[in-house]
């Protein structure tokens, strides 16, 4: 098996930080497995690794996502619309998404209704096909660019507001449907029950972006989209292992295998120090560990481990690096640029 293996979050996303974050953590298999391999500092976004996993130029889902909800996609342009909620911070504006928050389909459509009464004028349609699952379409192209979702959660939203020639109309639409849902009635009585508010929606997701492909034969994933994209692709698809136990007897004869484990991604956008401790952990004990020892003993041909953010990196190795006993582990610590700036 050749095992590329996806692990969002296992970088933590402020590099300031990163170093004394993950300072003292003992994590001597995947130490081993940076100190031997061939590790390169390798910064993107969580977008940008997914498009590049399927070969997609771009992440846009919006259309085929509101067409598979069973909306009438022809003669209107599409964005997802995901309902949630802003935490001011200082100067910042944190967003976090919808797995965060219980929502009711008779919330979801009474906000609905509210912004589409406001909007109506602008040309702008909301849709509510489920509670988490919002959509607005319109007759003209958008004429903006917008931020995926996951680029976006646990980071400051001011710093990804809508870009392009109609940038600042976009942007003026944020600032009212944030007003509208500020004040209404329903995130009054969510509040009274002590829920977030339901006081933004993030919008991306328009254009086109191909068919998706994959170089392996096998990927598992519970991120919906990568499911949606790998079924796509034609490729074999289930949900992600519980370990790497679990993985050899699902997949041991099938070539190359593409993982995504999200074990650590909430935990670090939402900047939870224990947490993303305790889920490196897991990791290292159900998947790192094994993972050493099935290199070690040729079970498995190679291993690209890979993570995303601005201290993402690639590591790469095959069983006979595991044994090059003079290369020093490193730890996660020790990955992160000492230079900031990078």
């Amino acid at each position: 098996m050749q095992l590329s293996l996806f692990i969002p979050g296992l970088a933590w996303p402020d590099l300031y930080a990163a170093a004394e974050v993950a300072r003292g953590l003992e994590l001597p298999a995947l130490s081993a497995l940076l100190g031997r391999g061939e590790l390169a500092l390798t910064p993107a976004k969580f977008s940008e690794l997914t498009a590049i996993a399927f070969g997609l130029r771009d992440i846009a889902p919006a259309r085929r996502a509101a067409e598979d909800a069973g909306l009438a996609v022809e003669g209107r342009y599409w964005l997802l619309a995901e309902p949630g909620h802003l935490r001011i911070d200082r100067d910042r504006a944190m967003l976090a998404d919808v797995g965060i928050m219980a929502i009711g389909q008779s919330e979801a459509d009474g906000l609905v209704a509210s912004l589409n009464a406001h909007f109506a004028e602008d040309g702008l349609a909301f849709h509510a096909t489920s509670p988490g699952r919002w959509f607005v379409s319109m007759t003209e192209p958008t004429g903006a660019h917008f931020t995926p979702l996951d680029d976006v959660v646990g980071e400051d939203v001011n710093a990804h507001l809508p870009k392009g020639g109609a940038g600042l109309k976009w942007s003026r639409f944020l600032n009212e449907l944030q007003m509208l849902l500020y004040t209404h009635p329903i995130n009054d009585e969510r509040e009274m029950r002590g829920e977030p508010a339901i006081n933004t929606v993030w919008l991306w997701g328009d254009g086109e972006e191909g068919q998706p492909s994959s170089a392996a034969q096998t990927v598992l994933a519970d991120h919906p989209l990568w499911q949606d994209y790998a079924r796509r692709a034609g490729v074999t698809v289930d949900a992600a292992p519980f370990d790497f136990a679990a993985l050899q007897d699902a997949a041991a004869n099938a070539g190359k295998v593409l993982v995504m484990l999200d074990t650590a991604h909430a935990p670090a956008q939402y900047r939870d120090v224990y947490g993303w401790r305790e889920a490196l952990t897991v990791l290292e004990e159900r998947w790192f560990a094994p993972i050493h020892q099935a290199l070690r003993a040729g079970k498995l041909k190679e291993l690209n481990l890979v993570c995303h953010g601005d201290a993402g990196f690639t590591a790469t190795l095959t069983p006979g690096m595991t044994w090059k006993l003079w290369r020093r582990p490193k730890t996660l610590a020790a990955v992160y640029p000492a230079d900031q700036s990078v």
